[in-house]
């Protein structure tokens, strides 16, 4: 695959692929754009204690990832008391950085789980409709009414490692590529993006999320480029409408945040305006 360029993330966080403006931190997210909070990883965990969330594999087969989730305090693939206390700890700690990291969003936003993955990226196992090393878009729902965007704060806990993502366009940009759009607009032809439910802005984000890892012409054709993370650094993108792939790395924290509807400073640019019209647009061209 033909990069378009290659990103390198220094330690000073300075990403010369954002436009240097003004834009609070929100606007920049629901843009698509990428942040880098300059927080430091040795605050929050010593040496042995990264050696350890490292090294901790998930129990049975069937799990590859460890979360914890804040609502109810429990550990879902370990029965390890040290990960379950650790990554409580880094619950508590990182939302609160997150809330004076984004004001805006002051009461609306809400951490869901915390995942521990120190699972090797691209050698996951499954079919590419659930691989990371595809670009896709976080099709996640919230739990609450009006949770209806996907905040992700990532930290590469390895620690001498970077982590690579691509990055592709946002999708405001991928729903006007002329190339992606046909392409999407191909599928609504057989139905596809009629749902029996009415207008549902969930289930259809889910199925351009399908039709977005199947896509040849996305996956090869579509601009993106290389990002590459250090070791213990921190990145934050709304990846509902930030597409996204993971090219290489292990050891990695995720925490999943899902922001009401009413917090938006640009909801213009939300998954379900976006997907508002594109859908009655594509619906009817299909149907012409």
């Amino acid at each position: 695959m033909q990069h378009s360029n290659i990103l390198k993330i220094n330690r000073d966080f300075t990403d010369s692929s954002l436009p240097s403006d003004s834009s609070s931190l929100e606007i920049r997210l629901e843009k698509g754009d990428l942040i880098y909070p300059s927080w430091s990883l040795d605050s929050i965990f010593n040496s042995d204690e990264l050696k350890v969330l490292c090294s901790h594999k998930p129990k049975g087969l069937w799990h590859q990832t460890i979360s914890f989730h804040p609502k109810n305090g429990r550990l879902a693939g370990s029965n390890s008391k040290e990960i379950e206390t650790l990554l409580g700890r880094v619950s508590k700690v990182l939302m609160d950085k997150i809330q004076v990291l984004l004001p805006k969003y002051e009461g609306a936003i809400r951490l869901d789980r915390v995942v521990l993955n120190n699972v090797e990226a691209a050698t996951s196992g499954g079919t590419n409709i659930a691989k990371d090393d595809v670009l896709h878009l976080d099709t996640l729902k919230g739990g609450l009414p009006g949770e209806t965007r996907v905040v992700k704060l990532s930290c590469n806990i390895n620690l001498t490692n970077t982590r690579v993502w691509e990055k592709g366009p946002s999708l405001a940009s991928l729903l006007v590529d002329s190339r992606a759009r046909a392409e999407l607009i191909l599928r609504g032809k057989s139905g596809f993006y009629h749902d029996h439910s009415g207008n549902n802005i969930a289930a259809m984000l889910e199925k351009i999320g399908v039709t977005l890892r199947q896509s040849e012409v996305i996956q090869k054709k579509i601009p993106r480029k290389v990002v590459v993370f250090p070791a213990q650094s921190f990145w934050l993108a709304m990846t509902d409408v930030c597409l996204h792939s993971t090219l290489r790395g292990s050891n990695v924290l995720e925490l999943m945040f899902f922001v009401q509807d009413q917090a938006l400073c640009s909801g213009d640019l939300s998954a379900p305006c976006l997907l508002q019209s594109f859908f009655s647009s594509a619906i009817k061209q299909a149907a012409a």
